[in-house]
């Protein structure tokens, strides 16, 4: 469809034919966490492989040709505050025994935690000025999904950083390696369970 006219409720039926197993997230109920990403439309598809269906549909038949992101939250729970550092705070421009400002964290009871990392996919239709988002759950523990290289060739360094950062691996990329922490770092930082493990940096 190269058409300008495309708005959301036209793309939400086009999903509706096309995935049906695919659910279409409304927007928050008053009080409640956010679901729907932004007022776009927010799709969440139940396996990878239909997601990277979605993501080459989106692209060849709708005209969606630019990926705006690929990121990813954590939905385990409260972070765990032993992921930060906590030692005084040696800046001498800071007040003696300043510390970081850090509180303990307290559970959200409008959030629906689970044993997950959500992938998080914005891409935009620059004729139509529209976008439309896709997400997708894979466990904490092994979590894996299909590279979007194929569809999306800007998704190379934005899977390393989601690899890198949350531990989610990404089927056949090409060159799957850390990309912003040093090798010897143990872990993967934006976990809310992450917890840093000493290394030549910390004597």
């Amino acid at each position: 469809m190269t058409t300008t006219t495309l708005d959301r409720e036209a793309l939400q039926a086009k999903f509706a034919e096309k995935f049906p197993e695919a659910e279409t997230i409304g927007a928050p109920a008053e009080g409640s966490a956010p679901t729907e990403l932004k007022g776009y439309l927010t799709v969440r598809f139940p396996d990878g492989e239909r997601l990277l269906a979605a993501l080459r549909w989106l692209k060849e038949d709708l005209g969606f040709a630019y990926l705006d992101m690929i990121s990813a939250v954590d939905w385990k729970g409260p972070v765990d505050i032993d992921g930060y550092i906590r030692d005084p705070n040696p800046n001498v421009f800071l007040p003696d025994g300043a510390t970081p400002q850090v509180q303990l964290p307290v559970a959200n009871k409008t959030v629906a935690y689970r044993d997950a990392v959500e992938l998080v996919y914005l891409l935009s239709h620059l004729d139509a000025k529209i976008k439309v988002c896709l997400k997708l759950d894979v466990p904490r523990d092994g979590g894996s999904a299909p590279s979007a290289i194929g569809v999306f060739k800007s998704a190379d360094w934005q899977e390393r950083e989601i690899f890198d950062l949350f531990g989610v691996a990404f089927l056949n990329h090409p060159n799957l390696s850390k990309i912003l922490t040093p090798d010897f770092l143990k872990g993967h930082p934006l976990r809310k369970d992450y917890k840093h493990q000493k290394d030549r940096f910390d004597d």
